[in-house]
């Protein structure tokens, strides 16, 4: 008997707590979304992930060559103009080998110079008392030589020194003609060719010199748009190694854009210059009006992920570009996320 009565209290205190846990859970309402919802504002529209951006795209500026910053010529948000400076690596190697180079094509010059300037006044003096000495021994010797061939006409001479004598008239002779050329060369002044290679060393060197100038030119690096700084990465005092890392961001946010990410499968319901509207994310509904501009006819995978649930990594994508429509009193900043809705048009519209 005390064991039924043991099973019946058991089971009534099942049943007790079951009825209290039944009747104590309190109905819990879900949450208010913290943002409104986006809602496709067409019958039949594609949806799309839109990213906003500059009419000329992000331009990435990075430094020519690894290098130490000296100095940063602009800052974040600041217009800039084309070929405004925005940041300078250290020169202060090749401003050395500037200065030699400086040096060494002034010493070229100076030997052009010297070339040119040729003949010293004072080096022909000297070459022309040479010519007339010369000239002077030959014809003391042809005087010899004419009265030693009178002598032996009439056998008052010896043969062998006539002969001698002839000799040495030759010797002379060449020796005239030696100093005369000698004299020749100096008066002609500078030999063309000679010119020519020292032209042509004198060249070299000023080459060398401009090609230092424009690699110290192109340690300044300067915008190549007229556009506003978006982001710097460097700092004065900071070594750039080139290739690593984006030093400057640029683009011009007087013409924004945006760049809808429109899935492969959807593609067949895009229309050239469909409706399109675009929602900033956010707690406010606001809406911009898009303009199609043209379709991208490239599908890729898709880089931007949008953290939905059904979103598959593999998706490819087709990018369809949009002018925005400019509204009072809404900022857009590149690389912001839209929510992109596209007109596509009656059910029954192929």
């Amino acid at each position: 008997m005390f064991k039924r009565l043991s099973i019946f209290v058991a089971i009534i205190g099942i049943f007790f707590a079951i009825w209290v846990v039944a009747t104590n859970n309190p109905k819990v309402e879900a949450p208010a979304p913290a943002n409104p919802p986006s809602v496709n504002p067409f019958e039949r529209g594609v949806v799309a992930l839109g990213l906003v951006e500059t009419a000329t795209r992000d331009v990435q500026i990075a430094a020519p060559e690894p290098g130490r910053v000296v100095a940063i010529h602009t800052e974040v948000g600041r217009p800039v103009a084309k070929n405004d400076p925005l940041f300078t690596l250290d020169t202060t190697q090749l401003d050395a080998d500037m200065l030699r180079a400086v040096a060494a094509r002034n010493a070229t010059k100076a030997d052009l110079d010297r070339i040119k300037a040729q003949p010293r006044p004072e080096d022909i003096p000297p070459l022309r008392a040479a010519v007339d000495r010369a000239r002077a021994l030959h014809d003391d010797a042809a005087d010899r030589l004419r009265n030693l061939e009178l002598a032996a006409e009439v056998n008052a001479a010896n043969p062998d020194e006539v002969a001698r004598q002839r000799f040495a008239v030759l010797a002379l002779r060449g020796s005239l003609a030696t100093a005369q050329a000698e004299l020749d060369r100096v008066l002609a002044g500078a030999w063309e060719p000679e010119v020519r290679i020292a032209e042509a060393n004198l060249a070299l060197r000023e080459a060398e010199i401009e090609a230092l100038t424009k690699r110290i030119d192109r340690l300044t690096v300067r915008s190549p748009i007229d556009g506003t700084v978006l982001k710097r990465d460097i700092s004065e005092g900071e070594y750039f190694a080139a290739g690593a890392s984006v030093a400057m961001v640029l683009g011009d946010l007087q013409h924004l854009r945006v760049r809808a990410q429109v899935d492969e499968e959807d593609t067949p319901l895009l229309r050239p210059g469909a409706k399109a509207i675009g929602r900033i994310r956010g707690p406010f509904d606001t809406r911009l009006e898009l303009t199609m501009l043209w379709v991208e006819p490239l599908a890729r995978p898709k880089r931007q992920i949008s953290n939905a649930a059904t979103e598959l990594i593999d998706t490819r994508v087709v990018d369809v570009m949009f002018d925005i429509a400019p509204k009072p009193g809404v900022t857009l900043y590149p690389g912001q996320v839209l929510d992109v809705f596209i007109d596509a048009g009656p059910d029954n519209q192929p």
